[in-house]
């Protein structure tokens, strides 16, 4: 939409320029394609209402996507069709984003313009205030990499685009709608408000008020199979710490949280407990020892942990089916050890 359409737009009554769909279903096409981690079928594109697409006539959402791209490729980013090894001409396609094409050569930057960036982006990343610090250092590499102001060898490391996806929707404070596929390879449609990200041995994390459950819950950024655009703008309550979060074994299952209750040894030392406790749940000291009270989502993975650390004194003590889960584990141990 240009100014003079807006301005007349406005002269008509209404308040607000109109809603420009195309543009809307552009950028809506193109975050879907860049946070998705396997390309996606045309089908899976065009009957999608969510992007813009689905109207009830595919030769005609078919030819609004040919359309799109044809924009996108103007703009610099190319869509490029995949197609399996073998594959039949009447196989039906997919689609991704060709990240090699689509990112600026060299060439394209002077030395000057390269200058000029760089010492803008230390300046922002230095202030420490910025959101943008993550993709800016992504940036900033790539500039360095591309005008040869950088003493590495190697390519800048791209992020997972799901952790990309993750990330835009917190900084933005935008609610995430994303299919998202549990440890038992079970696939749930889910959108969340995300509270926090961290990382742990290498794999990305994130919490937040998840829709399905409304409740705070833990994800795996490497389990969304896709993402929508970010939508519901949200505030994140004054109270919530992060550290509350940090997650356990036994906080990845859809079950409700069950409080559970342990014990430690009288001897054993309140930094150690501290430490393996990480500041979740409630402790409490009686004269035989220190309890740990601490929500839980999966009982059989909080008997294994509690196994792990038995040699620590720690004992599981309520609920019953807590201690249940306890002693069938070590009957399966001591009948396994049997075996062997």
């Amino acid at each position: 939409m240009t100014a003079s359409d807006a301005t007349a737009t406005i002269k008509k009554g209404n308040s607000e320029p109109s809603f420009d769909k195309t543009a809307q279903r552009i950028l809506n096409l193109f975050f879907v394609l860049n946070s998705s981690p396997e390309p996606l079928t045309t089908e899976q594109i065009v009957l999608d209402s969510d992007l813009g697409y689905g109207s009830g006539n595919i030769d005609s959402d078919k030819r609004k996507f040919r359309r799109d791209r044809d924009k996108l490729l103007e703009r610099g980013i190319l869509i490029k069709e995949v197609r399996p090894a073998g594959a039949q001409e009447t196989e039906e396609s997919s689609w991704t984003i060709d990240r090699e094409h689509t990112f600026a050569a060299g060439g394209l930057i002077t030395a000057d313009d390269a200058d000029i960036l760089l010492n803008a982006i230390d300046q922002t990343i230095a202030a420490g205030s910025s959101t943008f610090a993550a993709p800016l250092a992504d940036i900033r590499s790539k500039i360095a990499y591309l005008t040869g102001r950088t003493t590495a060898d190697e390519a800048p490391i791209r992020r997972s685009p799901t952790v990309d996806a993750v990330w835009s929707a917190f900084a933005e404070r935008c609610a995430l709608r994303f299919l998202y596929q549990n440890g038992r390879g079970e696939q749930k449609e889910r959108t969340v408000c995300v509270y926090g990200m961290f990382e742990r041995e290498g794999v990305a994390y994130f919490c937040g008020l998840d829709n399905a459950t409304d409740d705070i819950r833990t994800f795996r950024c490497d389990r969304i199979v896709r993402a929508w655009r970010p939508s519901k703008a949200y505030a994140i309550p004054a109270d919530f710490n992060l550290n509350d979060y940090l997650f356990f074994e036994f906080d990845f299952a859809d079950r409700p949280p069950v409080a559970a209750t342990f014990s430690f040894a009288p001897q054993t030392q309140i930094d150690m407990i501290n430490g393996l406790t990480r500041g979740r749940g409630e402790l409490a000291h009686t004269d035989s020892g220190w309890t740990w009270t601490v929500d839980v989502r999966d009982l059989e993975a909080a008997a294994s942990f509690c196994m792990a650390h038995a040699m620590d004194g720690m004992r599981p003590m309520a609920p019953k089916s807590l201690k249940q889960a306890w002693n069938h584990l070590i009957e399966r141990t001591v009948h396994e050890h049997a075996r062997a």
